[in-house]
């Protein structure tokens, strides 16, 4: 759950910097890579042992989707594109996060029955 919450909440971040009301100094580059939060972590560490489940490569391409979609809100709004990275933020972005928070929720029982344990991302 507090990758699902993690990665709801990277809306909230990018409302505030698009809205600019945030201090961060979000780089594009650096948010458009999969493999540096906590999820990406564990897809690319003690989570391969599991890319063998049905789940697990979706997963995989629909979280490195969402970073590349965050990435790019970031991107357009530095260009003075804001009301393209709004778009983008409230059409593919937040499609994109619903189907990923629900494809994480059923890779995690897959793990979960795979282990017959909770996975530790």
């Amino acid at each position: 759950m507090e990758i699902i919450s993690a990665h709801v909440m990277w809306k909230q971040r990018l409302i505030a910097y698009l809205a600019g009301d945030s201090q961060e100094q979000l780089d594009p580059e650096v948010i458009g890579l999969d493999d540096r939060c906590p999820l990406g972590k564990w897809i690319y560490g003690e989570g391969k042992s599991m890319e063998t489940l049905p789940g697990y490569e979706e997963v995989r391409e629909l979280h490195a989707q969402f970073h590349q979609n965050a990435a790019q809100v970031i991107v357009l709004h530095q260009t003075d594109s804001t009301a393209e990275a709004e778009a983008l933020l409230n059409g593919d972005y937040s499609r994109l996060s619903e189907k990923l928070k629900h494809r994480i929720l059923g890779l995690s029982r897959q793990v979960k029955a795979a282990t017959d344990g909770i996975p530790r991302f």
